[in-house]
């Protein structure tokens, strides 16, 4: 009778400390808009692993976050917006890339800015895209040499 008890507490232990974890982790995947920042809008061809909470950096330093990605039917396209710091002025030319931190790092999206005078607003589109590296077909292309079809001789 001891053991069916004890048993029983160790188990209901157990299940208040998933409950527990799975809550920290539930509630810290959430993106909390900075509210001093102004978002823009990228469209990608290849969306990559971008999610929310994917970081946006500018040489190395985190300067933003994506807050949402959507799916563009007509265009067939990845829209990700972004949340950038309030004192970081992007001019009009500038360009996003999504890259990773190394060959099975994190990706985030790197922000190149442009020189043009005109800086980007909230609510503005990003013009210069470009989409994630597909590793896959990177490799292939180096083994097969960059041909899809075989030589006829």
């Amino acid at each position: 009778m001891q053991r069916n008890v004890l048993e029983t507490i160790m188990g209901a232990v157990v299940l208040m400390a998933a409950v527990v974890f799975l809550y920290v982790i539930y509630s810290g995947s959430w993106i909390k808009e900075d509210t001093g920042g102004y978002s823009l809008v990228v469209r990608f061809d290849r969306g990559g692993s971008v999610l929310p909470g994917t970081d946006v950096r500018i040489s190395g330093v985190k300067v933003g976050a994506v807050t949402a990605q959507e799916f563009d039917p007509k265009m067939f396209q990845a829209v990700v917006t972004l949340n950038i710091r309030k004192d970081v002025e992007l001019p009009k030319d500038s360009s996003a890339i999504i890259t990773s931190d190394g060959l099975l790092g994190n990706y985030y999206i790197k922000l190149e800015p442009g020189a043009e005078d005109d800086l980007l607003k909230d609510g503005d589109q990003v013009a210069y895209a470009q989409g994630a590296l597909d590793l896959v077909e990177l490799i292939n292309k180096f083994v097969v040499g960059g041909e899809t079809a075989p030589k006829q001789e």
